[in-house]
């Protein structure tokens, strides 16, 4: 049932998202140890809930992760392969942490690319002045760069709206490809831990990828990346997350915070907003300005916050976006 479900997910789903899919999958069954459906029940499930978040997952992490089983699950009543989802009673965990997080201030962006181990500096900076998704630039290939326009292509199939697009190239990313470039024919495939990890990294090694982890391998993995930019941000002494004074989390910092860093940084410089809709791929105008103004009331919701004496602003489940009008 899991390979015709994936199956399934990779005629419908962005890589990326099959990606996920997949590593969410093997994270519940593998320590579910199950092999029929009759044997998952909520006890076990709430077991292996109780498991992650000791050690150390967060409910939003723990959540996904079971919501994957249960679209699985869902798939399989549709086309009555079983007869029901053992798991369709069963309730999310709750959490506080926000979904939005904030973008990055300027001293934050030049201590985060100074201070920086390679390969890392480059794939930050390429982030922040093209506000690609984090997939996006993990697929982007040297076949995807128009050298004579100076652009970069987005394939379709990579992009979350399914649209391709072509961005412009700055031009100190310009010189980062070009030396991307020129090194990649001289990548060689690193070694890793164990013989086993190793033959896994030849077998991902790639010279096609314009960014690569340490062991030339693509940026698919998730927690690599994800916990790269953690350390990045220690290293650059980025406080990624901010309590008040009851200990509640206000917000935070994450990967996404590059692509929010872009579209706040280049409309509140004068950015023309469809312009900045069309290079981050968004379906509307509006899907933009509602980062923006969610991002530009965040400092002040921090501020009051902050408060000794107060009991917090909370963001609205809902915030009005700017109307924008073409200039």
């Amino acid at each position: 049932m899991k390979a015709s479900f994936l199956k399934r997910c990779e005629q419908e789903l962005r890589p990326a998202t099959v990606e996920r899919y997949k590593d969410s999958l093997a994270a519940v069954l593998d320590w579910l140890g199950v092999h029929k459906v009759r044997q998952l029940d909520t006890t076990r499930i709430l077991e292996y809930r109780e498991h992650r978040l000791a050690g150390g997952s967060s409910p939003r992490t723990v959540n996904h992760d079971i919501t994957i089983l249960g679209a699985m699950l869902r798939w399989a009543v549709k086309l009555e392969i079983i007869g029901s989802n053992p798991l369709a009673g069963l309730k999310p965990l709750r959490h506080d942490n926000p979904k939005e997080g904030r973008p990055l201030t300027p001293d934050e962006i030049t201590s985060l690319i100074n201070k920086r181990p390679e390969p890392w500096r480059d794939i930050w900076y390429a982030l922040l002045v093209t506000g690609l998704r984090k997939e996006e630039l993990a697929n982007l290939l040297f076949a995807d760069v128009d050298w004579e326009a100076r652009e970069l292509v987005v394939r379709g199939f990579t992009s979350k709206n399914r649209r391709e697009r072509r961005l412009p190239i700055e031009d100190g990313l310009l010189a980062i490809l070009k030396r991307q470039a020129e090194e990649a024919p001289l990548r060689q495939p690193g070694k890793g831990r164990t013989p086993k990890i190793t033959e896994l990294v030849r077998q991902r090694f790639t010279r096609d990828h314009v960014f690569v982890t340490t062991q030339n391998t693509p940026l698919k993995h998730r927690s690599g990346l994800y916990n790269a930019f953690l350390r990045c941000c220690t290293l650059a002494s980025i406080q990624t997350q901010t309590y008040n004074a009851d200990g509640k989390l206000v917000e935070h910092v994450d990967l996404h915070s590059l692509r929010r860093t872009f579209a706040t940084d280049a409309i509140t410089n004068g950015a023309d907003p469809k312009s900045v809709q069309e290079i981050l791929g968004h379906r509307t105008v509006d899907m933009t300005m509602r980062i923006y103004t969610k991002v530009k009331a965040a400092p002040k919701r921090q501020a009051i916050a902050k408060l000794s004496y107060g009991q917090g602003a909370t963001t609205p489940g809902h915030v009005l976006p700017l109307t924008a009008t073409a200039s």
